[in-house]
């Protein structure tokens, strides 16, 4: 338990500059609980633990050179991670041919990272910098000084082109932890089935346990049986490297070994756990960022208190609990990587988990090149197809996605309901499970839909997508659209799960350009849209008490995509708001010619803030206190325009901007 407490102070430390207030209420609570259930020694090595960890999240390794001699430390297939004197670069090179392992010497211009961030999705720019990369290198020439003989990212590619995309979307996930644009990765995450799985170490373990019991027909001393237990895992560690589940499965693996044969099992298997996560941190502080990390520590430390708790139950009955009590426990998880929480989500891991076993072996069997590809193929499709049977019965709560005090919160007093649920201590059992019931329902019942009145100015990068909340009703005008993702999907969906929106009552497009309505199929297809409207003789529509107006009602003056923009008026709260779309001066001057005045007090600025609108007759006509501009992130248009900014600062108006802001809230 010390090296526990050891482990957890560590890692608090170091997450403590993330958020210092709650990593300092955090890191006194355990360095309380230390102080008064050990002695001085473990109080002060706690103390020091935690100091180390706080140093250590301060190390940013930095260096000012153009030319950096490093190895490759991680690769995909357009960019590599490349370490250099622990300082570590993103190297964008397209299909490039280098592998894990690999020493370079790499000239060019080094520049710190600053990619565009999308709403909702996912933020590439973070997941860097929880690896600790800050920078990016863009090389002017690079060095070859060694070529590591295992070829294993070009091993992969080869061994998946052998697959159909299904079977290729599943073997990835279940064997490399890889995503996938298919529908079948899509719908395995909409059942939760891949992070909880992934993290555990579920497929190891079993894989582990398949070998024993291989290994056990043919030598009987276990000092030497799991020896060649770890060498036969040592294959899974190449391909899988550095998925970290996988490194912590082997590196366990090596710690029982030498507690078991070497040190006599001096030390609990409890205590191996926490020795390990220690190791980790102290070697590499940037696992404390990731959401693996923790999961890879949590579940099995977690599975080891309730199997202790409920250790006198039939061992199938046992299995069936400890199962549902993780996937209770993974409910804050479920917030952050789904935005819902999936009700028959226990019941699709038990009955698919069989399938996934099965399928995990017939991966690994095929790498050795044995002629089942065409049977894995056929497999790979039957499971895609009871995969979107279970997704489309699927039953889901959105809820608001949990800070780190309160999931330090949920998962405290969820241990303490387990705890006193395993003594049958009814009074404290009944108290605990009170306040977590209480903690959940403020969690998923929409208390905003009841209180609030908002408009989201949502973050689509270059497009457009407002989004407007009465109570229970929903109205989405403009769904923005990109290139390279889909918007609906990855954005938009999440986005309203976040907030606890299960429908939209009315779907509006200003016009048919593709950064305003690019994503509407995807959303009809994927989500609850009541009602899609997009013609101007349609309005005015009223709707959950908001009445949608629209002011260009020209068609004489249409004669490109642009000039038939809607241009809509609505009232929420206390605030007159106009949605310009991209609506030309032509059209501006129009208006102002049939309507003496518009009420305006929050501008959505037209066409991303391009000279082609915004007249300064026009902003002088609405004068609106507020300019909101929708664009991309270094968009190639150039939009904001300079002469439309100086327009608005000349009449006093603030400008808020989605590209430096992301989404723009008015409650």
């Amino acid at each position: 338990m010390s090296l526990l407490v050891l482990f957890v102070l560590l890692y608090l430390g170091i997450n403590v500059r993330a958020s210092l207030i709650l990593g300092i209420i955090e890191l006194v609570i355990v360095l309380a609980f230390a102080f008064y259930r050990f002695n001085k020694k473990i109080f002060i090595a706690g103390m020091i633990s935690c100091l180390i960890g706080v140093g250590l999240s301060f190390i940013r390794p930095q260096f000012d050179k153009s030319e950096y001699s490093g190895i490759v430390e991680e690769v995909k297939e357009n960019y590599f991670i490349f370490n250099s004197t622990f300082e570590k670069l993103y190297i964008y090179e397209k299909e490039h041919p280098f592998e894990i392992g690999d020493i370079l010497v790499i000239k060019g211009n080094k520049v710190s990272l600053d990619f565009e961030t999308i709403e909702s999705s996912f933020n590439f720019q973070e997941y860097l910098n929880n690896k600790g990369v800050y920078s990016q290198m863009y090389p002017s020439s690079i060095e070859v000084k060694f070529s590591n003989p295992l070829r294993i990212f070009s091993f992969k590619k080869e061994f998946l082109s052998h697959f159909s995309s299904n079977a290729k979307a599943l073997i990835g996930s279940f064997l490399f932890s890889m995503g996938s644009d298919e529908d079948v990765y899509s719908e395995m995450k909409s059942l939760h089935l891949n992070r909880l799985l992934s993290n555990s170490g579920f497929y190891l373990s079993i894989l582990y346990s398949f070998l024993a019991f291989c290994v056990s027909r043919f030598i009987k001393k276990d000092k030497y049986k799991d020896l060649v237990l770890i060498g036969l895992l040592m294959p899974t560690f190449i391909l899988s490297y550095p998925r970290f589940v996988v490194i912590k499965f082997v590196f366990l693996k090596v710690l029982r070994w030498i507690n078991n044969h070497l040190l006599k099992k001096k030390y609990t298997y409890l205590e191996l756990i926490s020795f390990s996560g220690f190791f980790f941190l102290i070697i590499n502080p940037f696992y404390a960022y990731q959401d693996g990390f923790l999961l890879t520590y949590l579940i099995p430390i977690s599975v080891l208190f309730f199997r202790n708790s409920f250790k006198g139950y039939k061992p199938l009955k046992q299995k069936l609990i400890i199962s549902g009590l993780v996937l209770i426990e993974f409910i804050p998880f479920a917030l952050a990587f789904y935005n819902e929480v999936s009700l028959l989500s226990f019941i699709y891991h038990i009955i698919l988990s069989p399938f996934f076993i099965l399928y995990y072996f017939l991966s690994l069997l095929s790498i050795t090149h044995i002629p089942i590809y065409s049977f894995i193929n056929g497999y790979g499709d039957f499971l895609s197809k009871v995969i979107n049977f279970f997704s489309k019965i699927n039953i889901t709560i959105y809820g608001i996605e949990m800070n780190n005090l309160t999931v330090v919160l949920f998962e405290v007093l969820f241990f303490i309901f387990v705890y006193y649920l395993s003594l049958r201590f009814k009074p404290l059992m009944y108290v605990s499970s009170a306040l977590f019931l209480v903690l959940n329902l403020f969690y998923f019942v929409p208390l905003n839909t009841l209180f609030n009145d908002q408009v989201f100015f949502i973050n689509v990068g270059q497009g457009d997508a407002t989004l407007i909340r009465r109570k229970d009703t929903s109205i989405l005008i403009d769904t923005g659209g990109q290139k390279n993702m889909d918007i609906a999907k990855e954005s938009l969906i999440p986005f309203f799960k976040k907030h606890q929106i299960y429908d939209i009552d009315l779907l509006i497009t200003t016009h048919d350009d593709f950064d305003h309505s690019g994503g509407v199929d995807s959303l009809i297809k994927n989500f609850t849209v009541k009602r899609y409207e997009k013609d101007y003789k349609s309005f005015p529509i009223s709707i959950g008490g908001i009445t949608l107006t629209n002011y260009n009602v020209y068609p004489d003056l249409w004669k490109d995509e642009n000039d038939s923009s809607l241009v809509i008026g609505f009232k929420s709260k206390e605030y007159h708001y106009l949605i310009m779309g991209d609506a030309p001066k032509k059209i501006e001057t129009q208006i102002m010619k049939d309507h003496a005045s518009i009420p305006c007090d929050i501008l959505k600025v037209g066409h991303h803030g391009s000279n082609t609108s915004s007249s300064e007759a026009f902003i002088k006509y609405l004068s609106p206190n507020v300019g909101v501009i929708s664009c991309g992130k270094k968009n190639r248009y150039g939009h904001p325009h300079s002469d439309v900014l100086a327009i608005l600062t000349r009449y006093k108006v603030q400008i808020r901007r989605t590209d430096l802001e992301g989404t723009i809230t008015y409650c």
